[in-house]
């Protein structure tokens, strides 16, 4: 019985093997096949071959896209750079503020640059339409913000040394802000043409943008001094009338012959000036008297200082001591103020002007005298009283006390100029080219009294040569000219200032 119980068990449940251990084989070769592997598995192989070249398109899309957005943004960036650039030179270095009432007196506002063809006007013509005015708006930029550093390099067969800096083998290489600047004027004076025709322009606007262009003409050498000319000429034949800024005109093309060998043409364009300036002028050179107007005056004194070096350099003296002497009665005979310290910046910038160009005819006299053959002493006499009034200039536009010594001023020839005039934005411009004009006209009598002293009394000869140094000169070293000297000016008073001090060491 227990036997047929253990077999019917058996039969229901078959004995348990013992478990072996299972070994994991890694076999290479064996289902590496695609058909090989079982369907899940193939259909992930094919479908990581098929998400491959997705991906790079999908990389792909996302660069463009973001490239886009990168230089959309970049050139909405720079346009709002660029506009608001020209915003703000329109709405605030073209909104120039309400002269007072000094400045208006003393007719300073008569000299400021005009870029607007109105003097009473706040920005460009809107009559220029949109290119227009950004090319006008360009010009004053690239005049005085300034250009890349790039540069325009000129034969020197074309133009003389002293046209701008001297480069390798002779070339001289021009100033690239006037080179942009004259670019931008000769395209928005063709558009102002187009639209004169028409009608529209402000009256002053042609004749204000030939004259701003041929000015930068006029500073880029030699060789564009024809092409100044003829833009200086169409702008007195643009004018709407005659008006007191019409002398400056006048008096720039008598220059402008007078340096192109146009002697007869130089002679007729001054004599228009001088008219201009005081109508009531008889057929003499000079007037018998000043012209009320302070601009009027200033004009005619630039135009007889023009004149009276014509006469010297043409050997006519006689006529050159007669200019000479009769502009300096003139000048004396307007009522100077006792002291510039109690008037009026406006008045004293007029008045200092007066005694600058005193300066400027005395050393052409003084000049003069010594081509005649007078005594030397005549000359140096009125070389010191030039150079003493060109100091007194420099003391009173840079704030020192008028009893200051000579060489407490010609040791600091960078001093600036008070805060007070460059604030003012129509005084700003004549009072730097006074400061300018007065060192250079004071180093000139310094150098000419030196030259004549040298041969008779070496010891005060050097001591006028030092003081036209230190003028004309680097404030940092003497061997170098200092900002705005003429590389002319600046040889021929380095060189004697060297020659001599060679000559006494060795003595």
């Amino acid at each position: 019985m227990f036997r047929a119980r253990a077999a019917a068990l058996q039969a229901v449940k078959p004995l348990a093997r013992p478990e072996r251990p299972s070994f994991i084989r890694f076999n290479s070769t064996k289902h590496s096949r695609p058909q090989d592997l079982p369907p899940s598995q193939t259909h992930s192989v094919q479908e990581g071959f098929a998400q491959g070249p997705i991906f790079v398109l999908n990389v792909a899309k996302r660069f463009i896209k973001f490239f886009l957005i990168g230089g959309a943004s970049l050139g909405v960036t720079a346009g709002f750079l660029f506009e608001g650039a020209h915003i703000w030179v329109e709405n605030v270095e073209f909104a120039y503020p309400q002269d007072d009432e000094e400045t208006r007196k003393w007719e300073w506002n008569l000299e400021r640059e005009n870029w607007s063809g109105d003097l009473d006007a706040v920005g460009t013509d809107p009559a220029l339409g949109f290119r227009g005015r950004h090319l006008v708006r360009a010009a004053w930029m690239a005049q005085h913000w300034g250009v890349d550093q790039s540069t325009v390099v000129v034969s020197s067969d074309s133009v003389k040394s002293d046209d701008g800096l001297l480069g390798p083998r002779g070339l001289v290489i021009i100033d690239p802000r006037l080179v942009r600047a004259e670019n931008f004027l000769r395209d928005a004076i063709l558009v102002a043409e187009q639209r004169n025709i028409e009608g529209k322009l402000r009256p002053w606007t042609m004749t204000q943008l030939l004259i701003l262009h041929a000015s930068v003409l006029e500073r880029m050498g030699s060789e564009s001094m024809i092409a100044a000319k003829s833009q200086y000429e169409r702008a007195w034949s643009s004018q709407p009338s005659i008006a007191p800024q019409s002398a400056r005109i006048a008096l720039k093309l008598g220059d402008l012959n007078r340096r192109l060998g146009v002697n007869d043409g130089a002679l007729a364009w001054w004599t228009r000036a001088t008219h201009i300036a005081q109508p009531q002028s008889e057929n003499s050179a000079v007037p018998s008297s000043m012209p009320a107007s302070p601009y009027a005056q200033r004009s005619l004194l630039f135009t007889l200082s023009s004149l009276s070096a014509f006469y010297a350099t043409t050997g006519k003296l006689t006529e050159a001591q007669s200019i000479a002497e009769a502009s300096l009665n003139l000048i004396r005979s307007v009522r100077q103020p006792e002291s510039i310290a109690y008037i009026s910046l406006p008045h004293a910038l007029h008045a200092l002007t007066l005694l600058q160009r005193s300066s400027v005819l005395t050393i052409h006299l003084a000049e003069i005298l010594y081509a005649q053959k007078q005594p030397t002493i005549v000359s140096t006499r009125w070389l010191s009283t030039a150079a003493e009034s060109s100091e007194r200039v420099i003391r009173a536009l840079t704030g020192l006390p008028l009893n200051t010594d000579a060489d407490q001023v010609l040791v600091t020839p960078a001093n600036t100029i008070q805060h007070s005039y460059l604030n003012n934005a129509s005084l700003t411009r004549p009072a730097t080219s006074l400061y300018r004009d007065s060192r250079r006209t004071a180093a000139e009598a310094w150098n000419l009294t030196g030259i004549l002293l040298e041969t008779k009394n070496p010891k005060d000869a050097f001591s006028a040569f030092r003081n036209a140094v230190r003028l004309a000169g680097s404030s940092e070293e003497h061997g170098k000219p200092a900002e705005k000297t003429l590389k002319a000016d600046w040889e021929m008073i380095w060189g004697n200032y060297t020659r001599l001090k060679s000559r006494m060491q060795i003595e």
